[in-house]
């Protein structure tokens, strides 16, 4: 079981990798350009190695966290900016955002189901 300060900590972990450190480009650019999507998710992935290794203190496990969670943010990403992007051109934004909501939730059930794999 996921103690609550713990999930509180890896929901702002997420916030802060996901959105706060992702740049205009990198989030307008993603749904086109690998580049942008592998800037991005390289951000996120690092951030993540650091904020593992500081709950466990254990590289090993860090590395393993990132690296599952980096690839399965890039193909989460991959495939959802691309089905939004459709929906934000449009300026349909009730249906970007409903994108952007299942976009987070395959986050955070990755997130989590890695760390009780991983802890």
């Amino acid at each position: 079981m996921i103690e609550i300060s713990t999930i509180f900590l890896i929901l702002l972990i997420h916030w802060l990798a996901d959105f706060t450190l992702q740049t205009h480009e990198q989030a307008i650019g993603k749904s086109t350009d690998i580049k942008w999507l592998s800037y991005h998710v390289g951000t996120y992935t690092l951030v993540w190695f650091i904020a593992f290794f500081c709950m466990t203190g254990d590289w090993i496990k860090a590395i393993g966290f990132a690296s599952v969670t980096g690839l399965c943010h890039w193909v989460t990403d991959f495939i959802t900016s691309r089905i939004g992007k459709p929906f934000w051109e449009k300026q349909d934004l009730h249906n970007g955002f409903v994108v952007v909501g299942f976009d987070q939730i395959l986050h955070y059930v990755q997130l989590f189901i890695c760390y009780i794999w991983l802890s």
